[in-house]
Order: C-alpha cells, then structure tokens, then sequence
C-alpha cells in the first residue's frame, strides 16, 4: 500500500536523548509514521523560523508542503489510505481526542516551559541547536527561546507561577492515567493513533535526563514507565536501551 509513493521528507528537530524527539509533536508523527509504516526521510532542522507557518515538523512530498501534525496525519491517512482507528468505537474515538487535546493544546505548552524556560530544562535542551554553527549558535538559540516566552505568555502559561504551571500539568496526566487502558495500548491489545500522541508526550518527560516534578511523578507511576518503554521498544527500537544522555543518532 505505502511502497507505491515514495518517501516523503520529514523535517524535524535533530533528535536528543533516547527518544524520537524532545519536539512532542515530532515525535508524534515519526512515530505515527513507523505505526503506519509509510517510508520517511529525516531532515535535521534546527531553525523552526524556516519552515512553513514557522513550526516544526512538516513534510514535503509530491510537490507539496504539510504542516501541523494533525493536518499531517490526516492528509497522509486519505492519500495513503492508512486507519489506525478503525478498530475503535465512537466512546474510544471521543476520548482520543479529549486526550489528544488535554496532551497537545495544554500539556504541550507546559513541556515548553519545563523544558526550553525552566534552567533544568534549557541546560538540556538547548543542545537542540548543536547542528548550527558555533558562531551563530547563542544568538539562534536566544531568538527561538525569546520567541517561546512569547508563546507562553500569548497562551497564558507563563503568567502563572511555577508551581501553579506544574500542578496544572499533573492534572493533565493524572486524568489522562484515568482512561487509559490496562492493555499494552492505550485502548488495549492494538495500537491506534492516540498511541503516538500519549507516547510522544510521555517520551519527552520520563524517558529524558530533563528533570521537573512532572517527570518524578511520571515515573513513580509503574504503568506510565512501562507503556513508554514498551512503545519505545516497539516503535524506535533502534534506541531501546539506549543511554538516556544520548545527544543524537
């Protein structure tokens, strides 16, 4: 089905640490790729202010340019014909996207504060612009993480205090860890979409050296370590075990 088109461009974030992408919504749609099994080749991108509406990721394929994960996965599942939720009935469809939302229009933001604003974080993550040249490094990874605080403060986040934004993105987790499932996915015993959406936002706190109090929870939670890890050894195996201070692959 997918051999027939070939392989689309994905570019992306450089990848840090044992994970896809400290990018949730890089990780995301790898991930969603390799779920889907459609052929991809990784475009180191370090300069988001270079891409499409100024946000990574994006594709670039038969012509064409996509971004925002959402839209992505959405035109690549009508043109390639791939159904990760076939399986799912409408209950299960209604509450991937309450907790797609809860992930990806809340917990998001709170991710970019722990890990782009919060000193624990920047001292990891602006390893993320290692790619650029040295000379211009400071000033590239300045602009993009003025450019954050401007986001966070747009949306709100970052009008709140740190504790206030940390709880806020407990309770986000705390209710997704209500629904989800017992099984190896998170709607049981086969994988769906959602799957790549709950791994990538887990695969950027637990599974990194980035510490916050959201990560100390996460991981004090049995069934959070074991789902990352098992999507983990299943989706990028490549780098199951993996140190967790890897800086790329």
């Amino acid at each position: 089905m997918t051999d027939a088109h070939p392989p689309i461009k994905l570019f992306q974030f450089p990848r840090l640490f044992a994970i896809a992408n400290l990018s949730p919504f890089c990780c995301k749609l790898e991930t969603w790729l390799r779920m889907a099994r459609i052929p991809y080749q990784v475009i180191d991108t370090s300069d988001p202010r270079r891409a499409p509406k100024g946000k990574l990721p994006f594709i670039e394929g038969a012509g064409r340019r996509i971004t925002d994960t959402s839209l992505i996965v959405d035109d690549l599942a009508k043109t390639r014909g791939v159904d990760l939720d076939s399986r799912l009935d409408p209950s299960q469809r209604a509450i991937g996207v309450l907790v797609q939302r809860a992930l990806e229009q809340h917990f998001a933001f709170v991710v970019l504060y722990t890990h782009f604003i919060r000193a624990e974080g920047w001292t990891y993550a602006r390893a993320t612009f290692g790619s650029v040249p040295t000379i211009a490094r400071p000033l590239l990874a300045s602009m993009v993480r003025r450019r954050m605080r401007k986001i966070l403060w747009t949306q709100g986040v970052l009008r709140h205090a740190d504790a206030d934004i940390i709880e806020a993105g407990l309770r986000d987790w705390r209710a997704v860890l209500t629904v989800m499932g017992e099984g190896p996915f998170f709607f049981g015993g086969e994988p769906s979409g959602i799957d790549a959406i709950v791994f990538a936002a887990l695969a950027t706190t637990p599974l990194t050296p980035i510490a916050s109090p959201i990560r100390d929870f996460l991981r004090s939670q049995p069934q959070c370590v074991a789902y990352a890890e098992r999507r983990r050894g299943r989706f990028v195996p490549e780098l199951a075990g993996a140190p967790e201070r890897l800086a790329a692959v």
